[in-house]
C-alpha cells in the first residue's frame, strides 16, 4: 500500500521548492531553465523572479525542461521573494500598476487554488 505524504505548509515567501509538490509533501528543486525561469524537475511549474527580491511570480505556462548548461538551483540562495500570480502576458508578468493586493497570494489554500484552477495541466506523455 501507498504511503500518502503529508502536506507541508506554504508559506508566502518562497522557499526555493516548487510550490506545487511543496503542497503535496514533497521537496523537489527549481532550477533555471534556458528562458530564465527557475522550473521544477518533476511538474514542471516555472517561477520568475519578477523583481528579485521582492516579488517571484509563479507563471500559468510550464517548463518543457530545457535547462542551461550549467545548473543553478533556487534553494542554494537565500529566497526571501513573496509568491505573485501571473497577472500579465508581458515580461515582469505583473500589470504596469503593481497591483500587488492582487498579486500576492494570502495563504496556501490561495497558492493551491491558482495551480490548480490557472496553471496548465501538466502534459503525461504516454510510453
Amino acid at each position: 500500500m501507498q504511503q500518502q505524504k503529508e502536506k507541508l505548509e506554504l508559506g508566502n515567501y518562497w522557499n526555493g521548492y516548487c510550490p506545487e509538490c511543496w503542497l503535496k509533501g514533497e521537496k523537489v528543486r527549481m532550477k533555471l531553465n534556458s528562458d530564465d525561469f527557475f522550473e521544477c524537475e518533476k511538474s514542471g511549474l516555472q517561477i520568475v523572479l519578477t523583481f528579485p527580491n521582492f516579488f517571484a511570480s509563479i507563471l500559468k505556462f510550464r517548463g518543457k525542461g530545457k535547462w542551461r548548461s550549467n545548473p543553478d538551483y533556487a534553494h542554494e540562495l537565500q529566497r526571501d521573494e513573496i509568491l505573485c500570480r501571473q497577472i500579465s502576458d508581458k515580461v515582469p508578468f505583473l500589470d504596469s500598476e503593481l497591483n500587488i493586493d492582487y498579486a500576492q497570494f494570502k495563504n496556501s489554500e490561495e497558492i493551491e487554488r491558482y495551480i490548480n484552477d490557472e496553471v496548465e495541466k501538466k502534459i503525461v506523455k504516454k510510453k
